[in-house]
């Protein structure tokens, strides 16, 4: 029974040798290496997730407060400025701890530029004394690094710093050489500069919402708080602001076109802050382009030991307007599939894949409310009827095991953009339409199912739908090594030895691939090596991309045999927090692969909210961190980034966010070791031990 008007390839039964033959076509001719803005729709069979009740808080979009990122530094751009002959750029420096701080200032311009640092009762700080080469690293790449230098100073002399960057160049010349050297050429940033002070007081901030389509008013919501009751912020905490300590909030949004807008934050009640006083600041700005923003909050005031100032740096997504649900959604029905068709209006064209979501409740015989359960998938807009429609499938065994009739309603609906996870439309309630005949054929099917002496009892059919044949490889099973997020190599390549029966994907170039894409590309490489079956390990974004293949399509990794189907080693699942200000730095040094909201804190929830608990369940993966020692006794992988990250991390990947919060096997957890080559410890692919534990447990 095929889905009428179903363009793409049905998750049906059918011939076994057309099936293989159209896989195979499909495989052979996907184009998957689109940017972000032009993904193009998948020819890999698509799995039709679905689970009980109990899994609708899992399945549910996050609350902002999920995304939250928390910090203890301040970062600033260095914009020169010329007057009087003079060009420089100078900027008040609030240290409130008493136990030093740490002042990294990145420049790409910094052989023709001076820093000079006075103390709060006006004496020059010897910064030749304090500072130290280094370097923040982009990503997984080893050979893309912003090259800075770090002063740590070791003092108890609190209170406003000033800081000045001057130049003997004329500012004319300067902004040549950034053009020519990073490609800027609106409002020309010149550097950064990241201040740490080693103190209790955090910042707290994150999205008022996630709305973020053009035109839409994207706000932020701020605090500060007191780090010492909380030894680590959990998924969805929300600390207690401090009150009467921050006397100036802003927000100030880079567009990608480059220009930046300042705003003012308020706590007045007004402004998704909560109530009037409470400490609690929300301020908003309209997202009039498409792309990628990097949004700043600021808190500045004083606390108990002097003057402070906070910074959070968000990556925010702005997507087109495309989709909206309308108030109508109606079934078919074929064999044992009951296919619900949520009508859509809108702009179908604008972007080529959705992940639908709603759950299903029906009535029990005596006419109460029942849940049936959660269904989702990725689809793309098709026509049926006449209208347009996304299209997800109820394997009706799920009607069976909660005894439902009709009348049925949708709840908790919702769209998002598969290429950023960003919510397109959401609806509370949606009656589902049923014909007299596709209602009677319905309940022909559940009567017969019952009659037949179901159970009730799950089955993987009913979680991820029935795959279709897969071709038969020429080459059995392997194993897929996959690397990070801007790479600059496959790292599980440096020591091949460790890995038997195994390929290393790797397409020779540093990309930003969304973990969808990521995913795409992984499959096509097992196809063009004919693998029937083939396990999944990652490192970083791969280890991401094994969980997102696994969930979401039919691929040979469900054929495969051995212990462990996916594995992933420093994975960033829950994302990380120095993504917008590694997205800053990029901007400013002209490197990078672009932003990637997946890697984002609030991409990354977003993302994790399509991923079903039986998938995670799945999930076999390793955490590292750096050791002890280091700037104040506490150690670092990368003393830069580090002043961003939570601890413990390893140089990219926080430990808070690399944990799976519902479920999943955390084999192990390693001290010692970092996220690539050059940090302060050795990268934790260097590892042969755990390595050869990899590869002896994958399945293949």
């Amino acid at each position: 029974g095929s889905r009428p008007g179903r363009p793409r390839p049905s998750k049906r039964a059918f011939s076994h040798k057309m099936a293989s033959a159209l896989l195979v076509a499909m495989l052979a001719c996907s184009v998957v290496a689109a940017p972000v803005s032009t993904q193009q729709r998948s020819a890999i069979p698509r799995k039709s997730l679905a689970g009980p009740a109990e899994e609708f808080a899992h399945m549910s979009l996050p609350d902002p407060i999920m995304g939250a990122i928390n910090t203890d530094s301040a970062a600033y751009f260095i914009t020169l400025t010329s007057a009087n002959g003079l060009t420089s750029w100078s900027r008040v420096l609030d240290v409130d701890s008493k136990e030093g701080f740490s002042l990294n200032i990145f420049s790409p311009i910094s052989e023709h530029l001076t820093y000079s640092l006075k103390d709060p009762q006006g004496n020059e700080v010897d910064l030749a004394k304090y500072g130290t080469e280094t370097f923040w690293p982009i990503w997984d790449s080893t050979e893309q690094t912003a090259k800075g230098m770090s002063y740590n100073v070791d003092t108890t002399n609190d209170g406003e710093y000033v800081l000045t960057v001057s130049s003997a160049k004329p500012l004319s010349a300067l902004n040549t050489i950034m053009a020519s050297q990073t490609g800027q050429k609106v409002d020309i940033k010149h550097g950064y500069v990241v201040l740490y002070n080693a103190g209790t007081d955090r910042i707290f901030s994150h999205l008022a919402g996630y709305t973020q389509q053009q035109g839409d008013q994207v706000g932020l919501v701020s605090r500060m708080y007191d780090s010492a009751p909380h030894a680590m912020l959990g998924l969805g905490q929300a600390p207690l602001a401090l009150p009467d300590v921050v006397k100036t909030a802003y927000l100030e949004a880079v567009f990608p076109d480059g220009h930046r807008l300042k705003k003012p934050m308020h706590d007045d009640g007004l402004h998704s802050d909560g109530a009037a006083n409470d400490g609690v600041f929300g301020g908003s700005f309209a997202a009039t382009e498409i792309g990628a923003y990097t949004v700043q909050a600021t808190l500045q005031g004083n606390n108990a030991n002097g003057p402070f100032i906070r910074t959070a740096q968000h990556l925010v997504q702005v997507i087109p307007r495309s989709v909206q649900l309308t108030t109508h959604a109606f079934g078919t029905i074929a064999d044992n599939l009951l296919t619900v068709h949520l009508d859509v209006s809108g702009d179908a064209n604008a972007l080529p894949t959705f992940r639908g979501y709603f759950q299903l409740w029906g009535k029990t015989a005596a006419g109460a409310d029942v849940a049936v359960g959660w269904f989702s998938s990725l689809e793309d807009v098709e026509t049926v009827g006449g209208k347009n429609v996304l299209s997800l499938d109820v394997d009706t065994a799920w009607i069976a095991r909660a005894g439902a009739v009709a009348p049925f309603q949708l709840r908790d609906v919702y769209l998002q953009d598969v290429s950023t996870w960003v919510p397109v439309s959401r609806a509370a309630t949606i009656d589902l339409e049923l014909s007299a005949s596709v209602a009677a054929q319905l309940q022909t099917v559940v009567s017969a199912k019952l009659s037949a002496g179901y159970n009730g009892a799950i089955t993987q059919a009913m979680r991820e739908g029935v795959a279709p044949p897969m071709a038969n490889g020429t080459n059995g099973g392997k194993l897929i090594l996959l690397h990070g997020y801007c790479a600059d190599k496959n790292p599980f390549q440096v020591y091949p030895e460790d890995w038997t029966d195994a390929l290393f994907y790797y397409r020779g170039s540093k990309e930003s691939m969304t973990h969808d894409e990521y995913a795409q590309r992984a499959v096509q490489f097992a196809a063009d090596n004919g693998l029937s079956s083939f396990g999944l390990v990652g490192h970083s974004q791969g280890g991401i991309v094994t969980l997102h293949t696994l969930n979401y399509y039919h691929t040979g990794l469900d054929a495969a045999t051995g212990n462990r189907k996916i594995q992933s080693l420093a994975s960033p699942y829950l994302g990380n927090t120095a993504a917008g200000s590694t997205a800053d730095l990029g901007a400013v040094f002209g490197l990078g692969c672009g932003s990637n909201y997946d890697m984002s804190r609030d991409g990354a929830v977003l993302w994790y909210a399509g991923i079903a608990k039986a998938s995670i369940a799945q999930a076999n993966y390793y955490t590292t961190q750096y050791d002890k020692g280091g700037l104040f006794g506490n150690g670092w992988c990368n003393m830069l980034v580090n002043a961003i990250l939570n601890a413990p991390n390893d140089g990219t990947t926080e430990m808070v966010w690399a944990t799976l919060p519902d479920g999943g096997n955390h084999r192990q957890h390693f001290v010692g070791q970092c996220h690539i080559d050059g940090m302060n410890w050795p990268a934790s692919y260097f590892d042969h031990t755990r390595n050869q534990e990899m590869s002896k447990e994958a399945a293949r």
